[in-house]
C-alpha cells in the first residue's frame, strides 16, 4: 500500500522511530497548540464586480508549546484523488509512535500566492458583534493551511521537548500536484504564521454595522487534531468600526484590547498589548 511504504520510508530516514499500535509503551508527547492574538489588523479596499468591497485583514500564528510535536501525514491512494487523507503521528516518551487515523483532509490548492497542498479547517477566524445588537457573525472563507515551523517562538528554549532548529521543513508539496504523500506539522517550540491579507487572511467587513467587534482566531477548532491542552486554542481582540464617511468609502477602525487565550475581549477590561510575532528564523513556504 501506498500510506505503508510512505511511513516505512520516512522511518527509515530516522523521521519517526517506528509506527505501533495504540497501547505503546511510554507517555504521549502531545502537541499544545497555542494560538497568538490577532495582529496587524487593516482594512482593504478591493474591487469586485459589484463594486468596492472592504476587507478586515489580520496577521495569525499558531505555535506549539507542547512535549512533543504536531506531525500529519496527508496521503491518497493514487494521484486521480483530489484529496489526501490526514492522520496525526502521535511521538512517545519511549521512542515509539503511533497513528491517529482521519484527523483531517488535505487539497491542492491554486492560488496567485502560492500552489501547494492545503491542511482544510486548521484554524478559524470569527469577527463576532457586541454590545447587545442582533447577533451575526462574520466569517473567513480560507482555504487551508500550510503547516511548518516559520519562527521560533518566545521562550522556546524553555520547552523540554524545544530542538535548535526547526523539523518540519517541508514546503506542503509546492508545486507537486501529483503527489500522493507528505508530511507537515509544527514543532515543539516553533509558530506558523500568516501575513495580513495573504489568501483568505480576512474577513469581508462591507457594509458591516459600526459598532465594536471581538475578532477572535481558533485554532483546531473541530479538536480533531490530539493535544495536551485546549484552553488556550482561542485569541481574540477588541476593535472599533465607523464608517465617517458612509458605507461607500473606507472604514476607521481602531484595535481596542488584545487578549491572549481567550475568546472573549469585551468586558475584561485588559489593556491593549502588543503582540509580537517574531519574524521566521528560516522560511519553507512561500508567504
Amino acid at each position: 500500500m501506498i500510506r505503508t511504504s510512505f511511513i516505512a520510508a520516512a522511518a527509515a530516514s530516522g523521521l519517526i522511530a517506528f509506527a505501533s499500535p495504540a497501547g505503546a509503551h511510554g507517555h504521549a508527547q502531545l502537541p499544545d497548540l497555542d494560538q497568538v492574538a490577532p495582529t496587524d489588523l487593516r482594512v482593504k479596499q478591493v474591487a469586485t464586480k459589484r463594486g468596492s468591497a472592504f476587507r478586515l485583514g489580520f496577521a495569525s500564528a499558531t505555535e506549539n508549546r507542547g512535549r512533543g510535536p504536531l506531525t500529519l501525514h496527508g496521503f491518497r491512494r493514487g494521484p486521480n484523488l483530489s484529496r489526501m487523507q490526514v492522520d496525526q503521528l502521535v511521538s512517545h516518551s519511549d521512542g515509539s509512535s503511533r497513528l491517529i487515523r482521519k484527523v483531517g483532509g488535505m487539497e491542492y490548492v491554486v492560488h496567485p500566492d502560492h500552489r501547494h497542498w492545503h491542511l482544510i479547517g486548521f484554524a478559524r477566524y470569527e469577527l463576532r458583534p457586541v454590545g447587545g445588537r442582533s447577533v451575526f457573525v462574520l466569517r473567513d472563507r480560507k482555504t487551508g493551511f500550510c503547516l511548518g515551523d516559520r519562527y521560533t517562538a518566545p521562550r522556546a528554549k524553555r520547552l523540554p521537548g524545544f530542538r535548535p532548529f526547526p523539523t518540519q521543513g517541508d514546503t506542503c508539496g509546492l508545486g507537486r500536484p501529483g503527489l500522493v504523500g507528505l508530511f507537515a506539522g509544527i514543532s515543539v517550540g516553533y509558530g506558523d504564521q500568516y501575513a495580513a491579507h495573504l489568501e483568505g487572511q480576512y474577513i469581508d467587513i462591507t457594509g458591516a454595522p459600526a459598532g465594536r467587534y471581538e475578532l477572535v482566531h481558533t485554532a483546531n477548532p473541530d479538536r480533531k487534531l490530539l493535544e495536551s491542552n485546549y484552553r488556550n486554542n482561542s485569541s481574540s481582540a477588541l476593535i472599533s468600526l465607523r464608517w465617517p464617511n458612509g458605507y461607500v468609502n473606507r472604514p476607521a477602525l481602531r484595535v481596542l484590547s488584545t487578549c491572549p487565550q481567550s475568546s472573549e475581549c469585551f468586558g475584561t477590561e485588559r489593556q491593549l498589548t502588543s503582540t509580537s510575532i517574531q519574524p521566521p528564523r528560516r522560511t519553507y513556504a512561500p508567504q
